[in-house]
């Protein structure tokens, strides 16, 4: 779990509750992690000649995200009279990171602080090198085309000339026992050069004389990435020329005109900057970046899986930002097959990642995922409508979208009435899902759509197709008693009745398609969706209300989030037989959409739902992939990038509403104890925007 991560979309940094980093990628956000498995990348104090560090169960700990790219910690010693202000904040621009740290303590006649580093460059332990120039005052560990400068300035130098202030480091390899402390005098051993697998350690020491005591000691530590000595230098020098101040300043300006206003605190603009965190340049969008999950098996969430990835897209659209989603879409064109469909993940760089999928299936079938690939047609449309860009969408119409929808029209059974059998949502099983079914047939409608608008022939033979999808849907995977199914087994006409929170996104996608038959020509094939979508709507209803009696999750007088399906085992808690699984936040956006979509739900519903969002992050802001259904902690990773998505979705649902001037009543949301490092929460009073 992280209760911190910055980003700028080249340079990604993840912290412990400890604020020491724990993922370190560049220049490839999620691909390499430049620091080592359980690296203890502390920061240290030297006080009355013993040294502590900063953060653990010997500190009370608060953290909030900031204005731009930026979190403040605040740290305060249980039993020492020692208290720590420290700000972390990337720049926007450049691979650099700065963080400001403010000691503050009883008047003591020596004080220091000390920043340690235990990288992996290159995600491997074999062959760094570490060297420090005096001359210069910068540290460097290199290996191959990763470069890391690093310096650490004293700011302002407390008690005029009778004090004496030092700053150095020194390398050493981790098999001597690392760069050595000496509590007694405060000062370290270590190489000026080493090489292996080695640590270092950065010293700014202050010591006063003829009876001068300190008080407080204010040091800024600086790291910049580069591909060469001379690369990573230069960024390092921008940084200093700056300053803490001066990076802090263009991050909050960067942010404040991408959000229209970034005030300190705001819980929606916490989220959009998690989920753009995540974003790397090269257009893939990540999961999560938090390494905690790995455990002993060695895998991790540093994937992009175009589910995600594509209503991560699509969420930041919603936020004004579409940029992310054209380099996402761009992204899309140079990963999709020669025959149009997608894999189950991928690595940032595009390149094929791991699965468990298995390939040996009947002849003609695949072993994918097909509700991501429409899905992020879905987003080509978003963009589309948002941004108007015909160009661009023209780029990417052959490479993608004619080649992923082509896919998707000829990649059908029953006559064209169904999808082929892949893997559902959730990635846990092979049939022909209700969620796989609906999405298509919105894909295939959007894809007619942009189609139509670069006056391509393609159009009626997508719309037409969209269309028998429809029919199946109605005929096939669903009734007037029961509504919709999860879907239909491998086996002829065996239909899966399981409560599945998938289903309540079937209500949204045929809403969208009911939006694009008002903007397409008047075929056959539109009255006929239109037609279809009459029948369908009673059904959709029904569903809603069938998910709601059996995966709201009820541990208490209040509801507390929708769990995926009856009989979730991932992470279930000991104890929670009785429980349908744990809640989800992507579960429970998509039961509030689909319920204010159907009119089941209003405005005041979702205004009191979203408290329930806040009140079960953690106290930086963080949403985690799931919650336990019976203590509310956080479980899985954490940031989870789709969760804060969804999150961005329902603020932009109750945005595109006239908000009443009166304040509505809300039902009161309980706080549940934490047992996070990191306490409390920050809202701000007011925002430029609408803040839910």
């Amino acid at each position: 779990m992280r209760p911190c991560v910055l980003g700028n979309g080249k340079l990604f940094l993840g912290f412990d509750p400890e604020a020491r980093t724990r993922e370190m990628f560049w220049p490839v956000v999620g691909l390499t992690n430049h620091v080592r498995e359980s690296a203890d990348n502390a920061c240290l104090i030297w006080y009355d000649g013993t040294f502590h560090r900063i953060g653990g169960e010997a500190w009370h700990t608060q953290g909030r995200y900031g204005r731009g790219m930026r979190f403040d910690w605040s740290f305060r010693h249980k039993t020492l009279p020692l208290s720590v202000d420290m700000s972390d904040c990337v720049d926007p621009y450049n691979p650099l990171w700065v963080r400001t740290v403010t000691l503050n303590c009883r008047n003591t006649g020596r004080l220091g602080l000390y920043f340690k580093q235990n990288f992996s460059l290159g995600e491997n332990q074999v062959g760094e090198c570490g060297f420090f120039h005096a001359d210069s005052g910068r540290l460097y560990h290199y290996k191959g085309p990763y470069w890391v400068a690093i310096t650490a300035i004293l700011e302002g130098a407390p008690g005029g000339r009778r004090v004496q202030c030092t700053t150095g480091a020194a390398v050493a390899k981790v098999r001597d026992g690392g760069v050595r402390l000496f509590p007694e005098t405060g000062g370290i051993s270590g190489q000026s050069m080493d090489h292996g697998l080695i640590d270092s350690i950065y010293q700014v020491t202050c010591e006063g004389y003829g009876g001068t005591t300190l008080n407080a000691l204010k040091v800024t530590f600086f790291l910049a990435f580069g591909a060469t000595e001379d690369e990573a230098g230069l960024t390092l020098g921008k940084g200093l020329q700056l300053g803490f101040e001066g990076v802090y300043r263009r991050s909050s300006r960067y942010w404040d005109s991408r959000l229209g206003g970034d005030m300190q605190g705001s819980f929606y603009a916490t989220s959009v900057k998690l989920v753009a965190a995540h974003c790397d340049r090269g257009g893939g969008i990540v999961a999560s970046c938090d390494t905690d999950i790995m455990g002993g098996f060695k895998d991790h969430y540093r994937y992009v899986w175009p589910r995600d990835a594509a209503m991560c897209a699509s969420s930041l659209i919603k936020a004004g930002l579409p940029e992310y989603a054209r380099r996402y879409l761009a992204f899309c064109a140079q990963i999709v097959s020669p025959k149009g469909f997608s894999w189950q993940r991928y690595r940032p760089d595009g390149t094929r990642g791991s699965g468990w999928h298995s390939p040996n299936l009947p002849p003609g079938e695949l072993p994918i995922q097909e509700d991501q690939l429409a899905l992020s047609l879905l987003t080509a449309l978003d963009y589309l409508d948002r941004t108007g860009d015909l160009d661009f969408i023209h780029e990417i119409y052959l490479p993608f979208v004619k080649k992923a929808a082509g896919f998707i029209r000829e990649y059908r059974t029953q006559e064209g009435r169904l999808v082929r059998p892949s893997f559902d949502l959730w990635e846990e099983r092979r049939g022909i899902s209700c969620f796989t079914q609906a999405v298509s047939a919105a894909a295939l409608m959007a894809s007619a759509r942009i189609a139509w608008v670069l006056q391509e022939p393609d159009c009626t033979g997508f719309c037409e197709a969209a269309c028998e999808l429809l029919e199946g849907l109605y005929s096939d995977l669903s009734d007037d008693r029961s509504g919709f199914f999860r879907g239909m087994g491998l086996a002829p006409c065996l239909h899966d009745r399981t409560e599945d929170a998938s289903l309540f996104m079937v209500p949204v996608f045929l809403a969208r398609i009911e939006e694009l038959c008002h903007k397409m020509p008047g075929s056959a094939a539109v009255r006929r969706v239109r037609q279809l979508l009459k029948l369908l709507r009673p059904r959709s209803v029904i569903t809603w209300k069938r998910l709601e009696q059996a995966l709201l999750v009820q541990t208490g007088p209040e509801p507390n989030g929708i769990a995926r399906y009856t009989g979730d085992w991932y992470c279930r808690p000991e104890g929670a037989q009785h429980l349908p699984g744990n809640p989800w936040f992507v579960t429970t956006a998509w039961y509030l959409s689909s319920g204010y979509l159907l009119k089941q739900l209003g405005k005041h519903d979702i205004l009191a739902w979203l408290a329930w969002f806040r009140a079960n992050a953690s106290g930086s802001g963080v949403l985690a992939e799931q919650i336990n259904g019976l203590t509310g902690e956080p479980l899985s990773v954490a940031p989870l990038a789709w969760s804060h998505s969804a999150y961005v979705d329902l603020v932009a649902l109750m945005q595109a509403e006239s908000v009443p001037d009166a304040k509505p009543r809300l039902p009161r949301i309980r706080r549940k104890r934490r047992n996070s490092a990191v306490q409390g929460e920050y809202r701000p009073k007011r925002t430029c925007f609408q803040e839910f």
